[in-house]
């Protein structure tokens, strides 16, 4: 494995993107050299690129299959109409 060095007064060493992220454990992270703050970072942008936020923060409630579909039909047919418009403008 590679370590890149940070210009530093000291000669420190940063470990790479990849190795702080636990193997086998589909959302963990590493905590290097005790910095808990780093990890947290790294845990919580892992969380926002995989969609898992996004997804808690949609099913904080149930909606009805119903209400899902009506929802969905309503989002297309409003794209359908602001993409017309959007057409008779030019």
């Amino acid at each position: 494995m590679f370590y890149k060095k940070i210009h530093m007064a000291e000669n420190k060493f940063k470990k790479p993107r990849e190795e702080q992220f636990l193997y086998g454990h589909a959302n963990g992270v590493k905590v290097i050299n005790g910095n808990v703050e780093a990890a947290l970072r790294k845990w919580k942008r892992h969380m926002k690129d995989t969609g898992i936020i996004d997804w808690v923060k949609q099913n904080r409630q149930h909606t009805k299959p119903t209400t899902a579909r009506r929802k969905k039909m309503n989002d297309a047919k409003r794209a359908d109409w602001v993409r017309r418009r959007r057409e008779e403008d030019y």
